[in-house]
Formats: structure tokens, sequence, C-alpha cells
């Protein structure tokens, strides 16, 4: 249990440190105890240029999920509103609206530095270096970075998909970071008013190729965004995406050239959740916990969420490896979620690969519930289970079969 003077330290400022950071310092000032949060980012805020591998796209309910951290929501840096989704296959295509609450663009790490400095202001420690160690004992954690050291009750790892962090963990731990898929995002610049036009849609792509799952294009304030997603995603692969037909024919003339040009930002994204996701005094969240919906839609809502979980728990439960069960339970939506998205995910690429989906947009266009699945999958408001329940019926699939035929 963390008492009056305990000290709790996060690794990684993202969404899910600073949910779980502000939360524990939150709750524990309304329970009357007076603890100590440290959170370490290893990315300065010192002004130098950087990218953040997140398209940057906030999905409802963030601004019901900010409320309740008591942070504002930062309309100063919204870029875009994102009406809808367009799904296009090699000659299709199908615009997928409804009217539910918009999504909002922002560039991801305005949005990550401004909840750092949400953090601050809130009481945070926040200390821009590495992690370099860790110790766990059976009454504390010993931390060690690039420019201090904490002995700290619990340590909360919210460090994404960093490699070191991971491998720093797994040394000390049972963890294994999360299966994923790897994913490389590119921003291009119109040097006319072009984007000023173009609809406000995020536009997907599922090719019929074993390299790419997906790809996106989404429009911002002054460039597009333009990722791709595969298990063997790399350079070769994102050069091939951005002459893909269907994505060259949304821009003007102009891109063919410029492409050549764009420079390459290589991340990825769990698939799974993450064995030995915490034990006795460590928990982790986020990304690291594999704790995101399918398709990696609403991953900063899912961190967010995932780190003030953890935070009421460690406060309510205590920091061992039974405590941190109520956790499971906690983020139960996206865990159960799992096995529907893993299906929705290999039927997608199944049909993409057999050259059906031309077929299945055509035929969504005559049913509503096909439709809606799809607009859900894409934006990913609804459950996948749900998704499932809601388009299996015996009237779908006759219909599907019917319009197969004809």
């Amino acid at each position: 249990m963390i008492n009056n003077g305990n000290a709790v330290a996060i690794i990684g400022g993202g969404p899910g440190g600073v949910g779980c950071a502000i939360a524990l310092q939150n709750k524990s000032r309304q329970m009357g105890r007076k603890i100590r949060v440290r959170l370490y980012e290893a990315k300065s805020q010192d002004g130098i240029p950087r990218y953040n591998q997140c398209v940057g796209v906030l999905s409802p309910p963030i601004e019901d999920i900010l409320r309740a951290l008591g942070v504002e929501f930062p309309h100063h840096l919204l870029q875009r509103t994102i009406e809808g989704y367009v799904l296009h296959s090699g000659k299709q295509s199908i615009v997928l609206n409804d009217e539910s609450e918009p999504s909002l663009a922002v560039r991801r790490i305005s949005f990550d530095h401004y909840m750092l400095d949400q953090a601050r202001k809130h009481g945070i420690e926040v200390v821009e270096s590495r992690v370099t160690g860790l110790e766990i004992y059976d009454d504390s954690v010993m931390l060690y970075s690039e420019s201090d050291n904490i002995r700290a009750s619990v340590v909360v790892g919210a460090f994404g998909l960093d490699d070191g962090s991971a491998l720093m963990f797994s040394r000390e731990t049972p963890y294994k970071q999360p299966k994923f898929l790897n994913s490389i995002v590119t921003k291009w610049h119109p040097k006319t008013n072009f984007i000023h036009k173009f609809d406000n849609n995020i536009h997907a792509f599922l090719p019929p190729t074993k390299k790419i799952e997906f790809g996106a294009v989404t429009p911002k304030e002054n460039h597009f965004t333009i990722n791709v997603a595969g298990e063997k995603v790399d350079a070769t692969v994102m050069d091939e995406f951005l002459a893909y037909p269907p994505l060259v024919k949304l821009f003007p003339q102009s891109f063919l050239q410029e492409r050549k040009t764009l420079s390459y930002f290589k991340g990825k994204f769990p698939i799974s959740i993450a064995k030995g996701m915490f034990g006795d005094r460590y928990i982790t969240v986020g990304d690291a916990a594999g704790l995101v919906r399918p398709f990696k839609g609403k991953g900063i809502n899912s961190a967010l969420l995932s780190g003030m979980y953890a935070a009421s728990v460690i406060l309510q439960n205590g920091v061992s490896n039974t405590s941190f069960k109520e956790y499971l339970k906690l983020n139960n939506e996206i865990i159960a979620d799992l096995p529907y998205g893993k299906a929705i995910r290999i039927f997608a690429n199944f049909i993409a690969n057999a050259n059906l989906l031309d077929y299945v947009l055509r035929l969504s266009r005559e049913n509503a519930s096909l439709q809606r699945a799809l607009f859900n999958s894409v934006s990913a408001h609804k459950p996948y289970r749900t998704i499932v329940r809601e388009t299996l019926s015996w009237e779908n699939i006759l219909a599907g079969v019917k319009s197969f035929f004809e």
C-alpha cells in the first residue's frame, strides 16, 4: 500500500505515464495522503524538431477523459476536425460517416508537451532524463537515470515499445514486450492551398499485398500525415504505398515528384497483451502493456485510461502481483476484445489479398449494417466483439451470397 512519504516512479511521459501521474496525485490528495510522484521522460523539450510515429488523432470521449483528470482540453492545438473516413479498395471507395462526435487531429508531439506541462502544474516531478537501470526488492524499487536515482515503492512502465526500456524490465521482471506491427510514417506539405480544399476525412487503404496490413492518409492543418503498417514494413514498402494508384489519385500531379524527397519515421504498435504486464512492485500501461484497441484505434484514450486505472489500483489495492490483478478487470473491455480484433484483422487481410475488397465495398453501399460495421472497425468507436455480433446475421450472410453471384 502507498502511504504518506512513499514515492512512485514512472518511466515515460506519454499519455499513459502522464495520465497515471496526474491520477496518482489527484487521488492521493483526495485520500489525505502525501506521496511523491516522479516521472522520467527521455525526450527533452529543448526546441529541437522531433517526430512521434502516432498519427495524432484524438477520438471521443477524449474530452471526458481529460476532464476526469482535471485537465482542460487543448483546443488551441487542434489542426483539423475529422468528420469521417473513406475506405479505399483497388477500384472502389466508400465514405463512412455517422452522427457521433467527430475526431480531432493534432500534432502529437505538441499534445505530449501540453500533457507534460499539465503534469508539472499538478505537482508532478518531471525529470528529462533516460532511465538506465532498475532494481526491484521485496520492500522497494531502485531506479537509476542519467541525472539521478530514486528509491520508490513501485515503478510504472509507460515507455511504449521502447526496446531499451523493455529489455531493462525483462532483465529484472517476467515482463516481455507485446507482439507488434511495424509502422512507417511520413508527412507531405503541399506547396499550394490544395490541403485547404481537401475533405475532412481520414482515407484508409487495404492494398492487395501481404506486406501491408493497412495504410492511411490523415489531413492536418498544413500537411498530410501518411502511414503504413505491417509485420515487415520497411522503406521500400512505404515507397510502394506512396505509388499505390488509389492513394496517388487523391493528390495533385506534383505529389509524384515530391514523394521521392519525403522523410520517413519508423515505429511500431502492439497487437497483443504483454506477458508479465505487472508483478510485485511494477506495472505497465498503454502500449508497453499492449493495452490498445486492435488496429490501433483510440490509442491515446487507451493509454490515458490504463494509466488512470493503474493509479487507482496502486492507491486502493497495493503494489503486489496479487493486488494488481484488479488491473485486469478494469481493462477488461480491451482485453476481452483482442481475440475479436485479431479475427477481424486476419479476415480483413484475407479479403484484401484475395482481391475481394471491391466486392465488399459494393455490397456495403446496399447494406446499412455492413456499412456501420466498416465505420466502427475503422474508427474503433465500438468494440470488435460488438461489431461481430451486430453484423453476423443470417440475413447479412444470405444477402452477401446473393450479391456475390449476381
